[in-house]
């Protein structure tokens, strides 16, 4: 009788331990305190840059969740790569599934594609990975690698024709040889007294999160349009980086 009440109350429990649910994350584009709108609005910079914004896009990846407990749960790598799009906002919403229940302290996530699959062969690199399709307007052909971060306006101060600035940042540190920047950025974005719930398969939780497009243009370094109106592959474009690695902050968890 006790080895099958042994048996029973370990079947329920590996059953237990195997309860999954889904998350929502909504991502919402700001610029400062204000909701990002494209090519109307005027905004300016702390370097006295006034400027509007026509395009803002940026991949996120190898998404992490730190349980209340102290232990990492890390998404399904090959479902864990997603384009951010202003101009798409149906790409800003994003529902991860398989999650295993319990409460949650904090997220973390790339900002950018990891090494691995940047060097991976093109077969692997399906959806919004595709560079013939979803991802051909953030991959740079001539370098070999995705573009990680792009934003993209006008501005008076900018020194360039038509006034055009744009930030195209990549590099993910290279292949054997051939040396690169790392521009590849690692952000957490904790819950504080909260804790993030994920419930069983029927409730879906949800995650919202505010990504600051100012944060790119003002921190640990001041972008001068004037200065350095356009930035790809050149040494500056590490500093950008650093800026962008704080533009995540909680709006809110359910």
């Amino acid at each position: 009788m006790k080895k099958i009440l042994l048996i029973l109350f370990c079947t329920v429990s590996i059953a237990d331990a195997q309860k999954t649910g889904a998350l929502q994350l909504q991502f919402s584009n700001f610029l400062g305190d204000e909701p990002l709108v494209l090519n109307e609005k005027k905004y300016m910079n702390a370097a006295g840059n006034e400027f509007n914004v026509s395009l803002f896009q940026y991949f996120i990846s190898n998404i992490q969740l730190t349980g209340k407990d102290g232990s990492v749960y890390i998404y399904t790598q090959e479902k864990s790569y997603f384009l951010i799009r202003e101009s798409n906002k149906e790409s800003q919403s994003i529902k991860l599934s398989d999650i295993p229940v319990g409460k949650y302290s904090s997220i973390s996530f790339t900002i950018g594609i990891d090494s691995v699959r940047s060097a991976s062969d093109i077969s692997a690199r399906k959806g919004c990975l595709d560079i013939a399709g979803d991802a051909k307007d953030m991959y740079w052909a001539w370098n070999s690698g995705y573009i990680f971060v792009k934003m993209e306006g006008t501005s008076p101060q900018a020194t360039t024709e038509n006034k055009l600035f744009m930030y195209h940042i990549g590099l993910f540190g290279g292949m054997g040889n051939k040396k690169t920047l790392n521009n590849i950025r690692t952000t957490t974005i904790g819950f504080g007294k909260k804790a993030l719930q994920i419930k069983d398969s029927k409730k879906l939780s949800q995650l919202s999160i505010k990504t600051d497009a100012l944060k790119l243009l003002n921190g640990e370094t001041n972008i001068d349009m004037a200065r350095n109106p356009a930035v790809m592959a050149s040494p500056f474009s590490a500093k950008i980086a650093e800026n962008y690695k704080d533009m995540f902050s909680l709006i809110e968890l359910k």
